[in-house]
């Protein structure tokens, strides 16, 4: 049980719930005996040790995201999901609640995940069962988590506008166990309007962001916050949204300074991350002309964006190559040129 993986562990725990099934009377063996496959194992019954076990898995698999990236994880997450979906077809009252906002547990992080590895129909298709299991099973709060990250993923297609829409919904919820979800989705309202090109607005949902966090408890999340194990600090996490609205509003000088301090304090765990923001350095660095320290991080950034498989940091070096065309001929740049050929 210590060796196997988690497939195999979801199956164990599915096929413990079945009701013993008689053996068959054995039939002798002829060459033309065909080889059946096993038969597909489902849960009949939606038990707490199950519950617990996914919700663990999930947050397992939480920690694994930003060691490993999509690639790794994308079939067992997805697998989980399709499981849960079948099984909440034969549960109802309580146990149908629970599976449901387990489930959109799962459906969020496949949407994330989607997004992440660059397929962004399979992002929205996941986001909106997560959307629509959170609301079956009266979870609020997942509901707006989920609001948020379709934000972010506005945020990537470079609809501003809509994005601050959403993740200003997101925080309509005024309750505490909302309050570290509406202190994220604050700064995701900012970085909305910063790519509109907004910045007063942007500034006015930092500073929204910043008193949430003064007001305590929002460090600290509540027991099932679909945040809890997602993000870093919201102090440090707040430093990184501030330093992507430097970038976005053209502050050339600022968004180097708080990404370099980012880059300083962002935990090693969050090894994906740092391939993230190193790309966003590397445009700060292209934006304050020095375009041979943007190629020196742009190279860190493409060897984590290629062991992770993040599509969306090596799309962001990719408009970075093209931001850099001014300076073509310098070697680092043609050297850079040629890593992300290789990527393609």
């Amino acid at each position: 049980m210590k060796r196997a993986d988690d497939d195999a562990l979801a199956r164990f725990a599915q096929f413990v719930q079945e009701p013993a099934q008689p053996a068959p009377e054995s039939a002798p063996e002829t060459p033309t005996s065909p080889v059946l496959p096993p038969r597909t194992v489902t849960a009949r019954r939606v038990t707490p040790d199950l519950l617990r076990f996914l919700r663990r898995s999930l947050r397992d698999h939480y920690t694994a995201d930003n060691l490993l990236g999509p690639r790794a994880l994308l079939p067992a997450i997805t697998a989980h999901a399709d499981t849960i979906e079948q099984m909440a077809r034969d549960a109802s009252g309580q146990s149908l609640d629970d599976l449901l906002r387990v489930g959109a547990g799962y459906a969020e992080f496949a949407g994330w995940l989607h997004q992440d590895a660059g397929d962004t129909e399979g992002a929205t298709a996941w986001y909106r069962r997560a959307l629509e299991w959170a609301a079956a099973g009266q979870d609020d709060r997942m509901a707006a988590f989920v609001l948020t990250r379709r934000a972010v993923q506005s945020i990537s297609a470079r609809n501003g506008a809509h994005a601050a829409r959403l993740a200003s919904a997101a925080q309509r919820d005024r309750g505490p166990e909302t309050l570290r979800i509406r202190a994220i989705a604050a700064q995701t309202e900012a970085l909305g309007y910063a790519v509109h090109g907004e910045g007063g607005e942007a500034d006015r949902a930092l500073d929204l962001a910043e008193g949430l966090l003064d007001v305590g408890g929002a460090d600290t999340p509540l027991k099932g916050d679909p945040s809890d194990g997602r993000y870093c600090d919201l102090r440090l996490y707040l430093a990184i949204s501030r330093a992507k609205c430097h970038l976005e509003l053209g502050r050339a000088s600022a968004a180097v300074s708080a990404f370099t301090t980012v880059l300083d304090t962002l935990p090693p765990d969050y090894h994906r991350d740092r391939g993230q923001y190193l790309s966003r350095l590397a445009q700060a660095y292209v934006l304050a002309g020095s375009p041979e320290e943007a190629c020196v991080c742009a190279e860190e950034s493409f060897a984590i964006a290629v062991t992770t498989g993040s599509s969306r940091t090596l799309n962001d070096l990719r408009n970075l190559l093209g931001q850099l065309r001014p300076w073509a001929s310098y070697p680092a740049v043609a050297k850079l040129r040629d890593l992300l050929t290789t990527a393609a």
